[in-house]
């Protein structure tokens, strides 16, 4: 018989594996979903209802600066697309709340001063739908979400 003691701790383990996979994007789930049907030799025999997004996402780490309320915070964008962006914070903000967030893309010198709503918060972070892109922001942030990701080599 399995104590209560050992069912909690497997528990938490769930708790923490499932809040880990749910940070993960769609397409990091279905590499691991493979590599763990591969190394444990089984298949998920239901078929998986992938959600398409409607944009491209891009995975960052772009300065920003949001209000929400009267309180003023910085952090760090950790994906973008033409609909909204993931930031990175500990603090738990509830779902629903309006925000104002300006930051700048990468060799793009136009300061982007957007409005959004909380649409998911999470441990890690907050999921922010934008209310309004005019139809030159979309553009631009269309255009850098679907650029290949440059990398650089540092010499020493």
């Amino acid at each position: 018989m399995i104590s209560q003691n050992n069912k909690n701790k497997e528990s938490a383990v769930k708790l923490k594996l499932m809040a880990l996979i749910d940070y993960m994007s769609d397409d990091m789930q279905i590499r691991l979903l493979r590599y763990l049907e591969n190394k444990l030799n089984i298949r998920v025999s239901k078929k998986l209802k992938i959600e398409k997004r409607e944009d491209s996402r891009r995975t960052c780490l772009i300065l920003a600066d949001y209000t929400i309320g009267k309180n003023n915070f910085n952090g760090y964008i950790l994906d973008i697309s033409a609909f909204g962006v993931f930031i990175e914070t500990s603090e738990p903000f509830p779902t629903g709340r309006k925000l104002s967030i300006s930051f700048s893309l990468p060799n793009h010198q136009k300061v982007f001063n957007l409005k959004g709503q909380i649409v998911w918060s999470g441990s890690q972070g907050i999921g922010v739908k934008f209310d309004y892109l005019s139809p030159r922001h979309k553009e631009i942030l269309k255009t850098f979400t679907e650029q290949t990701e440059e990398i650089f080599e540092i010499i020493s």
